[in-house]
């Protein structure tokens, strides 16, 4: 059995994960990252 799920809004789609990986290479924050996406 699972013991973790995710809740709903969290999957992020390829081009999120793209976009996330960009932002991390420039550098950017998790906090920043994540008030891009407005996750």
């Amino acid at each position: 059995m699972q013991n973790y799920y995710t809740p709903k809004s969290k999957h992020l789609t390829l081009t999120e994960r793209r976009m996330i990986e960009r932002w991390l290479q420039e550098g950017l924050s998790n906090r920043e990252i994540a008030r891009r996406l407005a996750k």
